[in-house]
């Protein structure tokens, strides 16, 4: 809605029409006044002051223009600046889930390993009949070490292999060198005996005299 609003400049009236509230509309015209008579002040003629009057308006619309405009750089900087660190949070938070899942998974690998190695171990006593190092108290790792220990765990089962297949080595040669020392039976030796003669020759006695 267009308003019809009078304005008094330099003394003179002037009608306008504008699509502005009167209140406005004479703020306006009061401050051009203003800026006015102190051009006349300075023994400016009316053309010149009203030239500088539009100068110096002109000269604060650009400066208010300039000051808007970088503000509007720095909310826009801040809003940018705001969301790349939501990105960046969601980023770690995201992260931040994963890592935990590698954890609880290394946590279980870790349980799992260490079952496999207590049975490995009680199949050692019962072979070897050597107590085993107790385990240690399970601590999180990450999983280069849980690799580590997997695969340490699988170690006993070839040492038990090994310790079996030494012992059955040794039970063997035990039984070839028991079998080796033991004296074969002697076959019974044919003895000839030659039966002496019922009558033996007389061997003619020799007697020698004194002289």
């Amino acid at each position: 809605m267009s308003n019809s609003v009078t304005v008094k400049i330099c003394g003179e009236e002037f009608k306008l029409i504008t699509d502005n509230s009167p209140e406005y509309t004479q703020a306006v015209g009061l401050h051009v006044n203003a800026e006015m008579q102190k051009m006349l002040a300075a023994r400016m003629g009316r053309m010149e002051a009203a030239v500088m009057t539009a100068l110096n308006i002109a000269d604060d619309l650009f400066k208010v223009r300039l000051t808007d405009e970088q503000l509007r750089a720095q909310i826009k900087s801040a809003l940018d600046a705001e969301a790349s660190a939501k990105a960046e949070a969601n980023a770690f938070k995201r992260e931040n889930l994963s890592l935990q899942k590698k954890l609880d998974k290394a946590e279980k690998a870790l349980a799992k390993a260490e079952k496999s190695l207590q049975k490995v171990q009680k199949a050692v006593v019962s072979v070897t009949g050597e107590t085993p190092t107790p385990t240690p108290e399970a601590v999180p790792l990450d999983e280069a070490a849980m690799a580590e220990i997997v695969e340490k765990s699988k170690r006993p089962r070839k040492a038990r292999k090994t310790k079996a297949e030494a012992v059955k080595v040794e039970t063997e040669t035990v039984e070839e060198a028991a079998a080796e020392a033991e004296p074969e039976a002697a076959e019974p030796e044919t003895v000839e005996v030659v039966a002496e003669a019922e009558t033996a020759p007389e061997v003619p006695e020799i007697v020698v005299e004194d002289e």
